[in-house]
């Protein structure tokens, strides 16, 4: 628990903040297996998770291939967020792309604590004007600019992807075929540049 402990304050909680033991007890171990899904599409999703250690893939299925829009590395929290949020069915799969470690909190009970201590009210929508600000600027990507423009610009913003993400994972999220993101790491590796 000390990972999501640190997460936390890190986020803003103050560490002597009263929230936090009551909170820090809302959240089970999971250990989930490479392939394991977290949530699959159709069912409401009725917990986040604190991804501590691993990967977890983000994707849809699409003419029955997998295709990624995103993929959480540790340390950061998963969810499907609008299933979450408004219990509908869930769009997209979430699956361990390697044996991953977290922390599970249900549905209910972080709304109920999210009800009584404001600290996680202005944290949850300081986290919610971030992911839409994201997913805005990610749109803008996709309509406005090239792949090579695109993979530019997410290795400058997200370094450690770069590292640690296999690169079908990476080629989903800018929206272009392996072999493509293949041929744009060979031009940009190209002394003749």
């Amino acid at each position: 628990m000390q990972q999501l402990l640190a997460y936390l304050v890190q986020l803003g909680i103050p560490a002597d903040d009263p929230i936090l033991p009551v909170l820090l007890q809302c959240f089970e171990p999971l250990e989930l297996a490479r392939g394991e899904y977290f949530q699959q599409q159709g069912r409401p999703c009725q917990r986040m998770g604190f991804l501590y250690k691993g990967m977890i893939s983000h994707f849809y299925y699409i003419d029955g291939k997998e295709r990624t829009r995103w993929v959480s590395l540790d340390p950061s929290f998963v969810t499907s967020l609008g299933s979450f949020m408004y219990q509908t069915p869930c769009l997209d799969n979430l699956k361990a792309v390697a044996p991953s470690k977290l922390y599970v909190c249900g549905r209910a009970d972080f709304y109920r604590l999210k009800a009584e201590y404001p600290i996680l009210q202005q944290l949850w929508t300081m986290n919610l004007e971030q992911e839409a600000a994201g997913y805005e600027y990610r749109v803008y990507q996709l309509i406005t600019t090239n792949a090579e423009k695109r993979y530019l610009d997410f290795i400058n913003r997200y370094p450690d992807y770069l590292q640690r993400l296999p690169q079908k994972y990476l080629a989903d999220m800018l929206g272009i075929e392996p072999r493509h993101l293949s041929r744009i790491r060979k031009k940009l590796a190209s002394p003749n540049l």
